[in-house]
């Protein structure tokens, strides 16, 4: 049995979705399409929360998208966040760029690194930088474009802050038709992938999109950003105060976003997070019996609730960690479904497992996390069946109320009448005493002895 769910290897530019678990071709295939027949210079942001899978489906579709989709692009990818201890992004990105032009195109690349070099600042930490990410070969034009950005940095105010001034609008120029230049010798758009944005320094992070803005928009030059469009806000606040609109000041620099499917299937007949848990509990040799439960638990509370790839991973891992003894003896359907809500609920939403575990849940609690809404859990309407009854949430929603608020089953009377039978999925009888305390027994003795 494994502890963490073991994700595939990706070998960059040369991994894509040969295996389509999660659905992302169809989205793979639109993004190509859309990049493909625009001009104009676009920023997409693929916004989604962390551990959504971001970085798996863009590293894939540097791929797919000449592999497999047929795109004509040169596709770049570029780690934001490993380039964020240096004080300006444009050197690192350039390099990013230059790796992935033909050999044929060196000539005009050449040119428009040495110009780059005369526009990233600080000159001399563009040199350091530059070298230290393989730059030697073109050092010739490189090393005159920085000894002349030196000196120019180096001169004294007086010599005319005017004439600079003209000098770094002349390399602008330079820089954006020598871009130009390359998309129409290769006559390829050139799309960049910015992956891990919304990780770096807000400073750092902010200086990127600038960079975007400000050097790269040209025809046929596009950027794909993988960020978490709340934790980029949040390095707008950081950078000109909390009462900045950063949700406005970004719509400055990006054009569209998209978030990747949170269903997968003929018309979406799973959720993705149940899919990814199915698959990587099988790979971990987890106990089916609670795997499963906790599967049909996550298909529901990820209604209601933002679940992501990586709160899955941690369910699975806290799974691994249960004591063997649970799997060797026979236990009722009710404490294997309790262990299940308090291993789900640990991750998904921690108040409300405290308040689970602690006899502290109340009735609004547990229809909120497990989304059930009373039109789904009434059986009946006057006479007619519920076309809209729900028997598995209303299952879990009755057993949840019994393990914390059990007075009040009786009194539930849109809940179906077989909820007073409820007791009997923990004890041939339904007969147990307090049950209200069956969820921090359960935490104590099976959950707390290893913690994540």
């Amino acid at each position: 049995m494994n502890l963490f769910p073991q994700d595939d290897e990706v070998i960059l530019y040369q991994t894509g979705f040969s295996d389509d678990l999660l659905g992302r071709k169809k989205i793979s295939s639109q993004l190509s399409e859309l990049v493909e027949k625009i001009s104009d210079p676009l920023v997409l942001a693929l916004d989604d929360t962390w551990g959504s899978g971001k970085t798996y489906f863009l590293k894939r579709w540097v791929h797919d998208h000449g592999a497999v989709n047929g795109g004509k692009a040169i596709a770049v990818y570029y780690d934001a966040f490993e380039s964020d201890y240096l004080s300006d992004p444009l050197s690192s990105l350039m390099l990013a760029i230059r790796a992935r032009i033909p050999d044929d195109s060196q000539e005009a690349l050449q040119k428009w690194m040495a110009i780059g070099a005369r526009l990233a600042k600080p000159a001399f930490g563009v040199a350091l930088s530059m070298a230290t990410f393989g730059a030697k070969q073109h050092l010739e034009d490189i090393g005159d474009a920085l000894v002349d950005a030196v000196s120019t940095e180096a001169k004294d105010s007086s010599e005319g802050l005017w004439q600079r001034e003209r000098q770094k609008l002349e390399a602008l120029d330079a820089f954006k038709k020598l871009l130009i230049d390359l998309t129409v010798k290769e006559l390829r758009p050139i799309v960049i992938v910015v992956d891990e944005l919304d990780r770096c320094r807000p400073d750092y992070a902010l200086s990127v999109l600038e960079v975007i803005k400000h050097l790269f928009s040209v025809p046929r030059v596009h950027f794909i950003l993988g960020v978490n469009g709340k934790a980029l806000e949040n390095s707008v606040r950081a950078r000109y105060g909390a009462e900045v609109d950063a949700h406005n000041y970004l719509k400055k620099f990006i054009n569209l976003s998209f978030s990747l499917p949170r269903f997968v299937g003929e018309r979406g007949a799973d959720n993705v997070v149940a899919v990814y848990a199915a698959k990587k509990g099988a790979e971990m040799q987890l106990p089916a019996q609670v795997l499963n439960r906790s599967l049909e638990l996550l298909r529901l509370v990820a209604r209601s609730n933002q679940v992501s790839l990586r709160d899955v991973g941690k369910i699975l891992s806290k799974m691994a960690l249960l004591p063997s003894e649970l799997f060797e003896n026979e236990y009722h359907i009710g404490y294997i479904d309790t262990l299940c809500i308090l291993l789900v609920s640990s991750i998904v939403d921690p108040i409300f497992h405290s308040k689970y575990a602690n006899e502290n849940a109340k009735m609004e609690d547990i229809e909120t996390f497990i989304g059930a809404a009373k039109i789904k859990t009434t059986e009946k309407i006057g006479q007619n069946s519920n076309e809209h009854f729900d028997r598995q949430m209303t299952t879990w929603l009755i057993t949840m109320m019994y393990c914390s608020i059990p007075d009040e089953i009786d009194g539930a009377e849109h809940l179906p009448s077989w909820r007073k039978s409820i007791g009997t999925r923990f004890d041939s009888f339904g007969g147990l005493r307090e049950p209200e305390k069956i969820p921090a027994k359960l935490q104590s003795e099976w959950l707390d002895i290893f913690r994540l």
